[in-house]
C-alpha cells in the first residue's frame, strides 16, 4: 500500500485542509487562530476554567494554552480572575467581546464543515459520522497496547529512553 493511500494519511490530509480554510477565515475576521477559538469554546462551555482544564479538554499543550490565553487577554476576549479558594490558580471567563468571537467562530466552523461535506449526500454524511465515531473509539489506546504491538513487531520489549 502506498503511503498516500493509507487511511491515517488521508484523514490527516482532510483535517489539515479543513483547518487551513478555517484558519484563513479566523485570521481574516477574528484576528485569532482556530486554536485560540478552541479556548473560547471551552470557556463558553465551562466559564471559570483554569488553564490545565482548558488544555486537557481542548487537546492543547500547556504552552499552547498559555499563549492562547495571553493573546485572548490582550484582545480583551477573556478575563483572568484569581481563584478564591486557591491563590495559585487563575480562572478565565469570556468577556462580551469573547462571547461574540466565540459565536462568530462557530459560524465559521459550521460553514467550513458544510463546505467540506458539500458533495456528500445526507446518507453519506451520517455514514461518515458513524465511521468517524468508530475510528475514534478504535484508535484509543493504553500503554499495554503499545507494549503488545511493540512485542509483535520487534520481539522483546526495548528499553524506553
Amino acid at each position: 500500500m502506498q503511503f498516500k493511500q493509507m487511511p491515517a494519511y488521508r484523514v490527516r490530509r482532510v483535517a489539515e485542509s479543513i483547518l487551513d480554510m478555517a484558519e484563513e477565515l479566523f485570521a481574516r475576521h477574528l484576528e485569532i487562530r482556530a486554536l485560540d477559538w478552541r479556548v473560547l469554546v471551552k470557556l463558553a462551555e465551562a466559564p471559570g476554567s483554569i488553564p490545565t482544564e482548558i488544555g486537557r479538554d481542548m487537546l492543547l499543550t500547556p504552552v499552547q494554552t498559555g499563549r492562547s490565553l495571553l493573546k485572548l487577554r490582550d484582545l480583551k476576549l477573556v478575563v483572568a480572575v484569581p481563584d478564591p479558594t486557591d491563590g495559585r490558580a487563575t480562572r478565565y471567563t469570556l468577556t462580551k467581546a469573547g462571547r461574540s468571537a466565540h459565536d462568530a467562530g462557530m459560524k465559521i466552523v459550521l460553514e467550513v464543515e458544510a463546505f467540506a461535506l458539500r458533495d456528500l449526500s445526507a446518507v453519506e454524511t451520517v455514514a461518515l459520522s458513524g465511521l468517524l465515531d468508530q475510528l475514534i473509539t478504535s484508535t484509543a489506546y493504553a500503554p499495554e497496547d503499545v507494549d503488545r504491538l511493540s512485542a509483535a513487531l520487534f520481539g522483546k520489549e526495548r528499553n524506553r529512553a
